[in-house]
């Protein structure tokens, strides 16, 4: 799938934002997903970012993001506000570093 240059430029913030953890994108659903050690931590689509939602996502965002999905039928995540990463990049990150905490570790591939 192809990902537009404006989630393309996203989601390239978005993970240099999250440096100096092991944060990656690929290409998924129409949009990107991102990466936080291995673990699908959330969406970049149609110019916005998602963080799943779990607890710790909705202590770090409540009152700052919406819940809302990233795509239609998707489960909510976390909407985060536009241009967060550009004027709150840390509160963005505590917050992805947070959510990314208390999802369950990748499943091996089998060989």
């Amino acid at each position: 799938m192809s990902v537009d240059a404006a989630d393309r430029q996203l989601a390239e913030d978005l993970v240099e934002a999250l440096q100096p953890a092991a944060a990656r994108w690929r290409a998924m659903f129409g949009g990107a997903c991102f990466y936080l050690d291995d673990k699908p931590t959330g969406l970049i689509n149609d110019g916005a970012v998602f963080v799943k939602d779990t607890p710790a996502a909705a202590e770090a965002l409540h009152g700052w993001a919406r819940l809302a999905p990233a795509y239609p039928g998707a489960k909510d995540s976390w909407r985060l506000p536009a241009a967060a990463i550009a004027h709150e990049p840390e509160r963005v990150r505590a917050a992805v570093l947070a959510a990314a905490a208390q999802l369950p570790a990748p499943r091996p591939r089998p060989r």
